[in-house]
């Protein structure tokens, strides 16, 4: 099973490197819904059967409505300048400096871990190299690195989306590798955000395709007036001379 869980690490952060990349919308689009699939699921031990299933409705809830919303983007978008290449080089460089980190913050960790059993023991995992919690915390510095740029200099409503919610995947993944023993609750809330974040997107894609026809997102134009410029003889008027009026 840990072996699976560090593959699923990799592949998420391939997923994330298609989403920012893929000219696509709707390619785009599957990346981040396997992205945020995959990230509820690198968890050492894995949440229950419910937290599961919950998990994996609101990934794909999410992925769908986002899917949907894209039926009428025809023209595929540019994607990110640096192409795929790019991307894919961003994400092995992510992942291995947060696999690597991951050794140093089990350390930092064991040494303001106190006395609570549950910090200790995630401090003890990630000192000693266990796979899962290191996995998870590279493929949130994958997530990270490449979500970051398409929030910041997004030219697309997909983009800046989808990057917000690579963000969100990644804090999920550094929560999963924290924490000792995954609570149900959280489990469940996380679906609802996750669901609803999604919904949020699909329906910036919809009106922006509605009201524009495109994806490009446009600065907020005020309401313009327009000014007319008085003359002097507007803004001072003259009186006529009582001898002139005769």
């Amino acid at each position: 099973m840990t072996i699976i869980l560090v593959f699923l690490a990799v592949v998420v952060a391939g997923a994330a490197s298609v989403t920012v990349s893929a000219q696509q919308p709707r390619l785009a689009a599957l990346g981040v819904l396997v992205a945020m699939a995959g990230s509820a699921y690198i968890a050492d031990p894995l949440p229950d059967l419910v937290a599961i299933v919950a998990r994996l409705t609101g990934a794909v809830l999410a992925g769908y409505l986002i899917w949907v919303s894209l039926r009428e983007a025809e023209a595929p978008t540019a994607g990110w300048q640096i192409g795929w290449p790019g991307a894919a080089a961003i994400a092995v460089a992510a992942f291995v400096i947060g696999w690597l980190a991951a050794t140093a913050l089990g350390g930092d960790l064991a040494t303001v871990a106190g006395e609570g059993p549950s910090a200790t023991g995630v401090a003890t995992a990630l000192a000693d190299g266990s796979l899962v919690p290191r996995a998870g915390i590279g493929a949130a510095a994958a997530l990270i690195a490449l979500g970051a740029a398409p929030v910041l200099i997004a030219r697309d409503v997909l983009r800046l989306g989808s990057g917000l919610l690579l963000l969100l995947s990644a804090a999920d993944l550094v929560r999963h590798a924290l924490v000792a023993e995954p609570d149900r609750v959280v489990e469940l809330g996380m679906a609802v955000v996750v669901a609803i974040s999604g919904a949020a997107v699909a329906g910036l894609v919809h009106g922006s395709l509605k009201h524009y026809g495109d994806l490009v997102i446009r600065p907020g134009t005020g309401q313009r007036f327009a000014i007319r410029h008085r003359s002097a003889d507007e803004a001072h008027p003259r009186r006529a001379r009582p001898d002139l009026a005769e």
